[in-house]
This record gives C-alpha cells, sequence and structure tokens, in this order.
C-alpha cells in the first residue's frame, strides 16, 4: 500500500518547470537521517552527495583526478613549497606538512568569514574520544600551527601518505562552540557511553533549525526546506565564491532531491518526466539498462565506472555470533563457497560489474590480482560445515548443539537489485543447508546510530551494502582492528563485522608511513592475503555507478575521483540559460 501511494503522489505532482525557472529535480532511492555533519558520523552515500552542494573543501579533486583549490588560494605542492616532506638521516619519512592560506571572501553561509579558528574546532572535536566518528586517521596524528588568521600548517608525525591530497574540513566555530561547551561539561565524567551519545544527538542537533536544516554551510547551495520521505529543496548560496564563469544567474539556483525509496517508482519517475536526473544512489543495474532502451531522445542513462564495493558483512561479535560459529573463519568460507557470484553477476548484471575477491578496488595500484578466487564449490562448503560439527536436520537444514543455522539477512529497503541478490543467495545457502531469513530496513535504520554498529547486541548476522572507495587514496582502513565500534569508543569506527586480526593490524600500521610504492603493494599483498583467508565480508562484485539526466543539463558529472554529481555543484545548469559546459560524461 505504501509503495502505490508514493507512485501515486510522485506521478500526479505538476510537471517539472527544469530549465524554465533555473531549477533542478532529483531522484534519489535513499534519504539520509540527517545532513551536513562536519565530522561525517553519518557515513551515507546519499549524504555524502548532498553535502557535496552545501559543503566546500580547502582543495578537491576533478573528474580527472586533478586537484583544485577551493577554500584555499591554491593546491600545495611540493614545487610551491606547500608541502613538505622531512626525513631523518638514514633517508626515512619522519614527518610530513602541509600549509593552507585561506581565501579572503570565503565565508559561510550567514557571511562570517571562514577562519583557521574553525579548522581547529573541527580537529579538536574530531580527535576527542566521547564524538562517534567513523575513523581518526589520519587526523589523530595532525597538529595545526598558525601563522595569522588565514595562513595555517596541518603537520603529521609520523607522516600520513596522503598529506598532500586530502584537506582538513571546516565546522563554524561561532555557530557551535557554545552547544560544544555544554556537551563538554554535562559529559566530562560521564563513564556510560549510551548517555554520551545521546548527548551528541543533542549536540549536533542544536546546529540545526526546527526543520533539520545546518544553520550555517559553506558551500555553492544552502538548504531552505526539508519535508521528512518526501523532499530536501536547497538554493543558491550567494556568499559562495567560486562563481561559475559567466555568472551564477546563468546556472541552477533551486536544487530539489526526491525521495522516492522504491527504485521501480524512481524509473517509473524519469521515464514519465518528473525528474531532470537521477542520483548516484538511484536506480539499480538492471533499472539503468531499462532505462537505455527506453530513452528516445528524452533523457540519457550513464554506466559510470567506480570505486563502489558491494559486499555483506559478517556479524562476529556477540554471544549469538559465536553460537553460529560466526567467529569461526571457516564458517565464514563456507558461506562463501556456498555461492555462486560468477552466475549472479552474469544474470543481474551482463558481467559487467566484475566479481570481488578483495576489499581492495582493482581501480587502485595496490589490488592484489592472485587471491583465492572463491568459485562456488559446494562439497568444500559442507566439508567445512561438518568440521564445525554441524550436521543436516530432518529438514535439511543444518543443526548442532539443538539449534539451527539460521542467519538474519538485511539490506536496505526498496532497492530492487539487492533484494534480487538476497533471494538467489537465500535459495543458494538454502541448497547447501543454510536457513537464511530476509529482514530489511529503510536506509535511515539500515545506517542509523543504532544498527550496524550495534552487532555485539545481535541484531543482525548478514548486512549487505556498499563502501566507496577512493583509486588515489588506499589505507586498509574498514578492517582494522581499532575501527570495531563498540560502546568504549561511542560506537566510532567502521569495522562493522568485528574482525580483529593482529598481523593485518600491524601490517596496515607499517603501511601508513610506508612511501615507497613498491614496498607498500608488497604489505599490501599480505594484508588483502590475510584478509582473502579470513573473509570477515563476503565480497560480492565492483559497481559500476549508473544514473541518468535530461539533455541540455551540463556539468552534471562524476567520476571515480569525484565520486558523486555534486563535485562541481557550483556549475551545474542548463545550456539553454547560458550555462558553460566545462566537463562531459564519460
Amino acid at each position: 500500500m505504501k509503495k502505490t501511494l508514493a507512485l501515486t503522489a510522485f506521478l500526479l505532482g505538476a510537471a517539472l518547470a527544469g530549465p524554465a525557472n533555473n531549477s533542478l529535480v532529483i531522484g534519489t532511492s535513499q534519504e539520509p537521517p540527517n545532513i551536513y555533519d562536519p565530522w561525517s558520523t553519518n557515513n551515507l552515500a546519499i549524504t555524502s552527495e548532498i553535502n557535496g552542494f552545501m559543503g566546500a573543501g580547502l582543495i578537491g579533486l576533478d573528474d580527472d583526478g586533478n586537484a583544485y583549490a577551493d577554500i584555499a588560494t591554491r593546491v600545495p605542492s611540493l614545487a610551491n613549497g606547500d608541502y613538505k616532506v622531512v626525513k631523518n638521516a638514514a633517508g626515512d619519512v619522519v614527518r610530513n606538512s602541509v600549509t593552507y592560506t585561506i581565501r579572503k571572501d570565503a565565508k559561510w553561509s550567514d557571511g562570517t568569514p571562514i577562519k583557521v579558528a574553525d579548522f581547529q574546532f573541527w580537529l579538536k572535536l574530531q580527535n576527542d574520544d566521547r564524538v562517534p566518528v567513523p575513523d581518526r586517521t589520519p587526523w589523530d596524528k595532525a597538529k595545526i600551527t598558525v601563522a595569522d588568521a588565514d595562513t595555517f600548517t596541518v603537520t603529521f608525525e609520523p607522516p600520513y601518505l596522503f598529506a598532500d591530497q586530502v584537506s582538513m574540513p571546516a565546522a563554524p566555530q561561532h555557530v557551535m562552540s557554545a552547544a560544544w561547551n555544554a556537551f563538554d561539561a554535562k559529559t566530562k565524567n560521564e563513564k556510560d557511553a549510551k548517555v554520551t551519545n545521546e548527548e551528541w544527538k543533542k549536540f549536533i542537533s542544536s546546529f540545526t533549525t526546527s526543520r533539520n536544516l545546518p544553520k550555517v554551510v559553506a558551500g555553492p547551495f544552502k538548504p531552505t526546506a526539508w519535508r521528512s520521505g518526501n523532499s530536501l529543496t536547497m538554493t543558491r548560496n550567494t556568499n559562495y565564491w567560486n562563481k561559475p564563469k559567466g555568472g551564477e544567474d546563468k546556472y541552477v539556483q533551486t536544487v530539489v532531491y526526491r525521495f522516492i525509496p522504491n527504485t521501480n517508482t524512481l524509473k517509473v519517475n524519469i521515464l514519465s518526466g518528473q525528474l531532470d536526473a537521477l542520483s548516484a544512489v538511484g536506480p539499480t543495474f538492471d533499472q539503468g539498462v531499462d532505462l537505455q532502451r527506453n530513452e528516445r531522445g528524452k533523457f540519457k542513462t550513464y554506466f559510470v565506472p567506480g570505486a563502489i564495493w558491494e559486499h555483506i558483512d559478517i556479524n562476529t561479535r556477540g554471544q549469538k555470533a559465536k553460537d553460529l560459529d560466526m567467529d569461526d573463519p571457516r564458517m565464514r568460507q563456507a558461506l562463501l563457497l556456498s555461492i555462486d557470484r560468477d552466475a549472479l553477476t552474469k544474470a543481474l548484471f551482463q558481467s559487467k560489474q566484475a566479481v570481488s575477491n578483495s576489499f581492495v578496488n582493482p581501480i587502485s595500484k595496490l589490488y592484489k590480482k592472485d587471491v583465492r578466487d572463491y568459485n562456488v564449490n559446494v562439497a568444500q562448503a559442507k566439508a567445512l560445515f561438518a568440521q564445525l560439527g554441524w550436521t543436516a536436520g530432518s529438514d535439511g537444514i543444518l543443526q548442532k548443539g539443538g539449534k539451527k543455522l539460521s542467519l538474519n539477512f538485511g539490506t536496505t529497503a526498496g532497492n530492487s537489485t539487492r533484494e534480487r541478490v538476497q533471494q538467489i543467495l537465500q535459495a543458494q545457502w538454502k541448497a547447501v543447508g543454510v536457513q537464511v531469513n530476509i529482514q530489511n530496513y529503510p536506509s535511515s535504520v539500515f545506517f542509523g546510530p543504532d544498527f550496524l554498529s550495534k552487532g555485539a547486541d545481535g541484531k543482525w548476522d548478514l548486512a549487505m551494502y556498499a563502501w566507496t572507495g577512493n583509486p588515489i587514496v588506499e589505507e586498509g582502513n574498514l578492517f582494522k582492528g581499532s575501527g570495531v565500534p563498540t560502546a568504549a569508543n561511542g560506537y566510532s569506527g567502521q569495522n562493522n563485522s568485528g574482525w580483529v586480526n593482529a598481523e593485518y593490524d600491524r601490517l596496515h600500521k607499517q603501511a601508513q608511513t610506508e612511501f615507497n610504492l613498491a614496498d607498500r603493494i608488497k604489505l599490501f599483498d599480505r594484508m588483502q592475503t590475510i584478509w582473502n583467508s579470513e573473509v570477515p565480508s563476503l565480497p560480492l562484485y565492483y559497481r559500476v555507478n549508473v544514473y541518468t539526466k535530461v539533455p541540455g543539463l551540463v556539468n552534471y558529472t562524476f567520476s571515480a575521483y569525484t565520486l558523486y554529481p555534486s563535485w562541481n555543484a557550483s556549475s551545474i545548469g542548463w545550456a539553454s540559460r547560458g550555462a558553460v559546459e566545462e566537463y562531459k560524461q564519460k
């Protein structure tokens, strides 16, 4: 009933004006639980995409992977002296640093100048143990030295390999400092992590208006309305400094995201002309193929190679996981050997999405090609189940000690491709005696604070979702032992499976300061071998991003480097309104 109502509501809407009123309406299958959290405690793809319209960085990358200056006056480099590497007598790099000068006209959306203090404020909170950030690396080794109100140096000791390729975020101190002081006072001696986490939520909410919109942002657009379950509206921020060619009046003035969780409904809306474009978090692969067959000059569909890794996390934490032997690599290997991923990608993706056997994307120079390929092998899978003491019951389901091998398998509700993958895998696992129960959730719940990070509470067994990587920056952080979210660390970290391996952690730590690429490749070779043997997550495939846009919409592009079409938000516009095309989708 809900799906029918959603479809009806969207199709009954008035036809979109598009270039007529210089607006842009984008459809997406997910709605973020919050937006523009400077510490990215909600690490959701759609949040990152929307934040691209509202955020700004010191530097950024374009579709070709070339750096450009945004808040900073120029891109730091060894040549211009803003990037420095210090070695000891033995020739080892002991520290490196990056110096930035903030543009004089860089301002928050309320007109307040962006200053060094905003970066200092962000860094202080980023490294506070009470803040539930996904990962503190590399900022836990960073120190800011101030030259003046606009110039500062970020020093990493030990050195950070990608110091010149990433830029420290900023947070509006003038808006948030009072609320932070209140949070600090309330939680300074608090022993209960849950209480601290609730106070953090209050702190973040203090940064938003009664309509859940951030009070200030730094990017090309600022939010003006959020109708939960329906849409988010953003209007051009006149205080944003990087003006597009020919003047910002020639480019999109209003951006509306429509939240349509059912991807089939999303497809119908683009077919019926109700949307100008689709988000990178939008249609599934097969829906993209169908859209491509029905373009008829009304829109164009793209399949963009990316760095998105689809996988299934296995919960190895808690008593339930132990009872099910999920903490034993043999169980995880058996689960992987029971499924036919080659057949799956052929059936669903015409074999255009490559089967994965590693957490490193094949775009990366660190990718190891010759790790074990877990082709389906039911005989080996059954042998491993037997080693662990699981035997088939009268109904064919494996059991041990009176308990069935019954697993809860969840993903984001409404994503038709993931739901089809679930059904295929459910049938394949049933064939070897594993009972899988499908339990899906809205993305706001699935990626919210009380699900994936709470594996120790037994809230899930198998969780299918994607991680977005960076082909330039690969650190191996997803599976480091210190990244397991727990009550003690405020549920920060991204290692939701809870897998910990001492050798992997040692190699990972060593790789963080290995500037020689050949030696770093050797470290990652071993890390991938360990990971591939232990399989804390079941690797599925590397995704291509599917999205659609109507003719005449320019600079709405992305790549594996930029990740989302919002990277170039200021320059998105309609050719008929005078917008200059700088980038074409490749």
